[in-house]
């Protein structure tokens, strides 16, 4: 069986760390960006680590 266990997957690490901002925010009743800013840096950050991305997951 090919490809690489889902922890040492970059892009779930890298969503995982958004939801848990998403999720520190949220209790702080605060945001650190706005959000449209937030999803966009995602989305951007999804697009490259997908680039990079050679290996699925198993």
């Amino acid at each position: 069986m090919n490809g690489k266990k889902w922890y040492q997957s970059k892009t779930l690490w890298t969503n995982i760390a958004a939801l848990g901002a998403l999720g520190v925010q949220a209790a702080a009743g605060k945001t650190a960006m706005d959000p449209a800013l937030q999803a966009a840096v995602l989305a951007v950050s999804n697009a490259a680590l997908r680039l990079f991305t050679s290996e699925p997951i198993r």
